[in-house]
């Protein structure tokens, strides 16, 4: 790899680490469409499907754990780890791809 390549991909992955430690900053507070649905339909806020065919509630009900605190470190800590993992994996994918061709 050229030294021109390293040094893009250096700043990709600066400017994705960025990213991610704004993002619990200037995100939404209320992202999701399907519960503005819900909502203007009438379904309460506490539906659960269970009570209709039995089926179990998801694991992270409102994409959250239930028993986390609003800690914007630790979700910024989450962001930053995930997004340098998703990249690592997805290096390893190429390298093999590319190995293989």
């Amino acid at each position: 790899m050229e030294q021109k390549d390293l040094y893009l991909i250096g700043v990709a992955v600066l400017i994705c680490i960025v990213i991610c430690a704004l993002s619990p900053y200037i995100a939404s507070g209320d992202p999701d469409g399907l519960e503005k649905s819900a909502e203007d339909s009438g379904i309460p806020e506490d539906f659960s499907i269970e009570e209709i065919n039995g089926i179990p509630d998801a694991i992270f009900p409102d994409y959250a754990f239930a028993s986390a605190p609003d800690n914007q470190p630790l979700q910024i800590v989450a962001l930053v780890l995930g997004t340098i993992l998703t990249l690592i994996v997805g290096y390893g994918v190429a390298h093999v791809v590319r190995n293989r061709n």
